[in-house]
């Protein structure tokens, strides 16, 4: 099996693995043989789906015959064709945008990289959290609330969406956001030094030129791959599920699979009590593709549920280990290609959804520092958020640097820290998979409807509040 340097250099050089592209399906091949040659039976589920892509030699935006740098196609909007759109750039406010202005020509939008108390989006089983505020641009492009089907609906012939506060290196690549269906209009984003003169452009009325010459894949597949390691003590009917995904634009999104396999090894050379189901989901980055609602974990559940349900007749899940981002670091460099000297480490992003989770991942966790979270009222970052609807104890990794989504083959990963959190989830397997009374795992307590209206109701304040500054 390769080492994990190795892992990452494979994952550097298969480049952005855009669910069901080429690299995407190799990854796939590759891990489910790594799988097979552990003694594995391999099963899997295959997704059918139009996949849509734009080269990046296929996206270009000028103004007044100038051009303008495109910091990335925004996925799965529309397509132009080789011509472009041609039209009236006009200014739209963040906030209440209204498109039917728009109607004719290339709006412009600008969307902060919002910087939001952690409290906003996570909570805690201690009252801390291992950082104060959150400004992700995952997160910022979905505050921004922009809805590309009711400006298509209102005319509008294309959008182009500047970054604000956000560096322009961190900007570039970004394949956000990546939750949403088809939507039928051209967008690109732009970094935030265009901003000004974009803006200056968009409120004389100048005249610009979109090009996204995207493809539509309909006969599209992905593999969602997964297996078994049956239980040989008495809780044998018990299932403990180790969770990561496929797709991803670098080598931290998502290099979960090399904890995976590390974690299917030690099951395939120590017996354990429990089952252990080890699933690869594709889809995280086409999440419409495989289901309505969830993360494409939901789709693997909704598929095998005589692998997790007690109402199914099969196994029950008495917990789950979801691995993301290991090793994760945050480039601070202004030159991403250049070697790690301004690289720092990225608090680790950890969910325990059960008290008992909390004080079991503080006791094993090979960091005395960690502090665990819990998940919000509203969100539970990651693939780990299906686990905890249905109600499965579950301990996640989803560290969240900025580059997270980024496309680029400069991600910084500190290999010792990765391995530490390997070691960690190995720890942690082992006592899930043993432990001999499942009620030391605790039960999951989803909020209550008033919780989460006071949620929604303190992130609404929270962006009002900045639309007013």
């Amino acid at each position: 099996m390769p080492t994990y340097a190795e892992h990452i250099d494979r994952l550097n050089a298969l480049g952005p693995r855009r669910s069901g592209n080429d690299a995407h399906r190799t990854l796939t091949d590759e891990v489910a043989a790594e799988l097979a040659t552990l003694g594995y039976r391999v099963e899997r589920d295959t997704h059918s789906f139009e996949r849509w892509d734009a080269a990046d030699d296929a996206v270009s935006l000028t103004v007044d015959g100038d051009a303008v740098e495109v910091a990335s196609a925004w996925p799965y909007s529309g397509e132009t064709g080789s011509s472009g759109v041609t039209a009236p750039l006009i200014l739209l406010p963040s906030r209440r945008k209204r498109w039917a202005s728009a109607a004719g020509r290339i709006a412009v939008i600008e969307v902060d990289n919002v910087e939001a108390p952690a409290s906003l989006i996570l909570d805690s089983w201690d009252g801390r959290f291992p950082f104060d505020a959150v400004a992700n641009p995952v997160i910022s492009s979905e505050l921004a609330g922009t809805d590309l089907t009711a400006a298509r609906t209102a005319g509008v012939v294309g959008v182009v969406a500047v970054w604000r506060g956000l560096a322009d290196h961190e900007a570039r690549g970004q394949y956000l956001p990546f939750t949403r269906p088809h939507q039928g209009l051209p967008a690109v984003w732009v970094p935030d030094s265009e901003g000004a003169d974009l803006v200056a452009a968009a409120r004389r009325g100048a005249t610009a030129t979109l090009v996204l010459d995207a493809t539509r894949h309909p006969d599209a597949t992905m593999d969602t791959v997964w297996a078994v390691s049956p239980g040989t003590g008495p809780h044998a009917d018990e299932s403990v599920l180790v969770v990561t995904h496929s797709d991803g634009g670098n080598a931290v999104e998502e290099n979960g699979f090399i904890g995976l396999l590390e974690l299917a090894r030690d099951a395939a050379d120590t017996p354990h009590d429990r089952t252990i189901v080890f699933v690869l989901v594709a889809g995280h980055l086409r999440i419409p593709a495989v289901t309505s609602h969830g993360q494409a974990t939901t789709a693997w559940l909704h598929a095998h549920p005589e692998l997790w349900s007690p109402a199914a007749g099969g196994l029950t899940a008495v917990a789950g280990l979801v691995i993301e981002h290991l090793g994760a670091k945050h480039r601070r460099d202004d030159d991403p290609s250049m070697d790690a000297g301004g690289d720092t480490a990225e608090p680790e992003l950890l969910y325990a959804t059960t008290r008992e989770f909390d004080a079991l991942v503080r006791a094993e966790w090979r960091n005395p520092a960690v502090r665990p979270v819990r998940p919000g009222a509203v969100v539970h970052l990651g693939e780990g958020e299906p686990l905890w609807e249905n109600g499965i104890p579950a301990i996640a990794l989803v560290t969240g640097p900025v580059s997270l989504l980024a496309e680029t083959a400069h991600a910084a990963i500190d290999l010792d820290l990765l391995t530490r959190q390997i070691d960690s989830f190995r720890a942690l397997q082992h006592h899930l998979a043993d432990a001999p009374d499942r009620a030391a795992f605790g039960t999951v307590r989803r909020p209550g409807r008033l919780r989460k209206l006071f949620a929604v109701a303190r992130i609404a304040w929270f962006l009002a509040r900045r639309a007013r500054r």
